[in-house]
């Protein structure tokens, strides 16, 4: 059953809230809490109530309210990630908005502060914004990749336009590597399931795991089914984060990919390639890209860049880094029908990543 049929509300509820429509229409956020490296991430560290994980969290989850190019009016969330003001959120929460304001729950910042957009990605369902601060408080980063079914989540947003605050709900990691296909957005890949509630208003939302670090951005609520929510996985998210903050629009070199590392012989297996192989996979394409128009297709393997091996996402990163706008980039790539090469012509990034 292809998720469209699920998800259809919740879908019209993203187009909705990147509109700027009313609060009504967006979409929860969730927070999962994760543990500390070396403790199961279904539990808080020891000594550390969940109430104690919330508190330390919610200073970095921000809501997000929106004026929309019609007049229309439109609620979310969003999460610090660089005390310099650089918040992430949902690329529907930003879509087709004139004005963005952004309020905290650090118990200093008292008033609305203005928002500009810094990039969007509109295929993962992105965006990044930034507000004139300096002093704020991040949640840090976790790992997705180490998520397990069952791994106790929060969720931490401001749902339904209720005042008063943000609210909490807890669950656990129902599913891992969903894909939902949305009728009135892209379709996504890669996501976290939980049951954790997920509400109107959350969207661009936490989902942190027991340790309190951000392991995904809340972007889908179904509404044909209870307790079914969608996030964005953090390690999805860290190279769109990387190439908007990196350098200025225009002026960095670009292919449009988000890669992850295959660093392991389970990984490479995963995809359907020889245990043996290590490299740069390819986790998405953006639309129209160097990369697309050169036949880099989601599932491929980056082995080397030309003529040099590749044996992570990092080192994918530094061969792109001391290229150009306008080299011509030979990789040599492998996918479960063999290897192959591709020559990227390199771009200029865009300040709005496919779309």
């Amino acid at each position: 059953m292809r998720l469209a049929a699920l998800i259809g509300a919740a879908a019209i509820g993203l187009v909705a809230a990147g509109c700027g429509t009313s609060s009504s229409k967006s979409v929860t956020t969730v927070v999962t809490v994760k543990q500390a490296a070396g403790a199961p991430a279904s539990t808080a560290p020891r000594g550390q109530s969940t109430a104690d994980v919330v508190a330390r969290v919610l200073r970095g989850v921000v809501n997000v309210k929106t004026v929309g190019r019609n007049g229309s009016k439109g609620e979310a969330s969003g999460v610090v990630i660089d005390r310099r003001g650089v918040i992430l959120t949902n690329n529907h929460v930003v879509r087709g908005a004139r004005t963005l304001t952004v309020s905290f729950n650090d118990g200093r910042h008292t008033h609305a502060v203005k928002a500009t957009v810094l990039g969007t990605a509109a295929q993962r369902d992105l965006a990044i914004i930034r507000v004139a601060l300096s002093d704020l408080v991040p949640v840090p980063l976790g790992h997705s990749s180490t998520l397990r079914l069952g791994d106790s989540v929060l969720a931490i947003g401001f749902p339904l336009d209720l005042g008063g605050g943000p609210t909490v709900t807890q669950g656990i990691v129902s599913g891992l590597d969903r894909t939902v296909h949305a009728d009135n957005g892209p379709d996504l890949q890669g996501l976290l399931q939980t049951d954790a509630a997920i509400n109107p208003g959350n969207s661009g939302g936490a989902l942190v795991d027991a340790g309190g670090r951000l392991i995904g951005i809340n972007t889908i609520a179904a509404t044909q089914a209870e307790n079914i929510g969608f996030a964005i996985a953090i390690d999805g998210a860290r190279s769109v984060i990387d190439e908007i903050l990196g350098k200025p629009a225009g002026r960095q070199a670009w292919i449009g990919v988000t890669f992850a590392t295959v660093g392991s012989a389970a990984a490479a297996v995963q995809l359907g390639l020889q245990p043996d192989t290590r490299g740069a996979a390819v986790v998405a394409v953006f639309a129209g890209s160097p990369a697309a128009k050169a036949g880099l297709r989601e599932g491929d393997v980056v082995v080397s860049s030309g003529g040099a091996p590749v044996r992570s996402s990092g080192a994918m990163a530094k061969a792109l880094a001391a290229r150009k706008p306008g080299d011509a980039l030979v990789l040599d790539v492998v996918d479960q029908s063999g290897p192959r090469r591709a020559t990227v012509t390199v771009g200029k990034r865009p300040a709005s990543l496919g779309g």
